[in-house]
């Protein structure tokens, strides 16, 4: 499996972090999930130009791109404050 750009990864710890704070969202307690999160946002930065929520299965991750359903940061993680 690839790895994301340094690029990607730092941009998303940055809007993680700072989505965290602002809204008083609460990370996975596991830290090594919530580095897989942004692992896989970042890596769909470089596929697709958006953070697409890597924790779901998409059959066309492009189509759903374009609908934004799953963009993080996605619809259950405003309303339950809470990322996987």
């Amino acid at each position: 499996m690839a790895e994301p750009k340094q690029e990607s990864l730092d941009k998303m710890w940055k809007y993680v972090k700072g989505f965290a704070e602002k809204s008083g969202t609460s990370m996975h307690p596991m830290p090594a999930v919530t580095e897989a999160v942004v692992k896989g946002l970042a890596m769909h930065i470089d596929e697709l130009g958006k953070p697409l929520c890597p924790c779901n299965f998409y059959k066309d991750k492009q189509a759903e791109a374009k609908l934004r359903r799953w963009m993080c940061a996605c619809d259950e993680m405003q309303i339950y404050k809470y990322c996987h």
